[in-house]
C-alpha cells in the first residue's frame, strides 16, 4: 500500500515525487512518456535557473532529482482508476496499485484539427511533434497551425532547417512579443489568417483546403492550437470539472476526498512548465498533511 500514487511524470508530477520523498510518502511516479508533453518543447527559456534548455534536457535533469530522492518512476500506461473502500486501485499495462491517496498529473494531450483527411495523413505527413518530427523536413513547405507560443518555437525551428514555413493562425498571434521579433528577421517565415478545411494527399500530404477555398501545396503541417485533458480515466471517481478540467481548490485538492491533481490537467489559469512545478508541491504538501490529519 503506498501513501500516494503520482500519476504523470511532467514538471507538475515529478515536483509532487520530490516533495513527497522529502516528506518520507511511500510513493511512486506512473507515467506513460516520462517528460509528458515538455519533451516536444524545442527550447525553453523561461525556467528559473537556465537561460536557454532542450525540454527533454530539463525533464531529464528534474527526473535526475526525482532518482536522487529514491523514488521510482515507471513508465507504465495507466488503464484503470478506482476507489475501494479506503484505498485506491490503479491498473496499468503491467501492475495493479492501491495507494491511501492519488495526485493526478496526467496533463492533456494535443488538439486536432478534426478535419477530412488528417487522420489517414497522420504521421504522414500530419506531425503533433515538431522536435520529433523537424528534421525530416529539410527544404521543405510546411504549415504550422496555430497562435500561440508553442507554434511560434515549431515556426522558429522549422525555419532553421531552410524550409518555406507558413504560420496560419486563426484570428491573432498570441505568442509572446520576443517570438514575434524573430519572425520579422525571417525571410523564410509567412504569416496568414485561416484555417484548414481538408488534407489532401494519398500516401503522404501534399496539399491542405483553406475555409476560404484556397489550395495550398505543402510537404508537411504541424499542428500547434493546443490541448485538452484526457478525463477518461476518472469517470469512476466523478470528479466535479470546471471548463473541462478537474476543478481543484488552492491546496490541489478535488471534488474526492483522497484525490488531489496538478498542472495542465486541473483549471489553472496559467498552463506553464513552472507553475505546474508549483502546483505539485502544493499537492504533496496536501497529501502530507491529509495522511498525517
Amino acid at each position: 500500500m503506498y501513501d500516494t500514487l503520482i500519476l504523470g511524470g511532467g514538471p507538475a508530477g515529478y515536483s509532487a515525487a520530490i516533495y513527497s520523498a522529502r516528506y518520507n510518502l511511500k510513493c511512486i511516479v506512473i507515467a506513460k512518456e516520462p517528460g509528458g508533453v515538455m519533451n516536444e518543447a524545442y527550447r525553453v527559456e523561461n525556467y528559473p535557473g537556465f537561460h536557454s534548455i532542450n525540454g527533454i534536457e530539463l525533464m531529464d535533469k528534474i527526473k535526475e532529482h526525482v532518482n536522487y530522492l529514491g523514488v521510482e518512476v515507471r513508465e507504465e500506461e495507466i488503464l484503470d482508476v478506482s476507489k475501494r473502500e479506503k484505498a485506491f486501485v490503479i491498473k496499468t499495462n503491467k501492475n495493479k496499485y492501491e495507494s491511501r491517496t492519488i495526485i493526478i498529473a496526467l496533463g492533456a494531450e494535443h488538439r486536432k484539427l478534426n478535419v477530412p483527411g488528417e487522420k489517414e495523413l497522420e504521421k504522414k505527413g500530419i506531425s503533433y511533434c515538431y522536435t520529433c518530427d523537424g528534421a525530416f523536413y529539410k527544404n521543405k513547405r510546411v504549415i504550422v497551425v496555430g497562435g500561440g507560443d508553442a507554434a511560434a518555437q515549431a515556426v522558429l525551428l522549422l525555419a532553421s532547417y531552410n524550409n518555406d514555413v507558413i504560420m496560419l493562425y486563426r484570428s491573432n498571434i498570441r505568442a509572446e512579443p520576443a517570438y514575434q521579433e524573430q519572425f520579422k528577421k525571417l525571410k523564410n517565415v509567412k504569416l496568414l489568417r485561416g484555417e484548414i478545411s481538408r488534407v489532401n494527399g494519398k500516401n503522404k500530404v501534399e496539399s491542405v483546403i483553406l475555409k476560404d477555398g484556397n489550395k495550398m501545396d505543402v510537404d508537411g503541417v504541424f499542428v500547434e492550437i493546443g490541448s485538452e485533458p484526457n478525463l477518461s480515466l476518472f469517470r469512476k471517481l466523478s470528479l466535479e470539472l470546471e471548463n473541462g478540467y478537474i476543478k481543484i481548490d488552492r491546496n490541489m485538492r478535488t471534488s474526492i476526498e483522497g484525490v488531489f491533481a496538478a498542472g495542465d490537467i486541473t483549471n489553472i489559469v496559467f498552463r506553464q512548465a513552472i507553475t505546474a512545478a508549483g502546483d505539485g508541491s502544493i499537492a504533496a504538501n496536501s497529501v502530507y498533511l491529509y495522511l498525517k490529519k
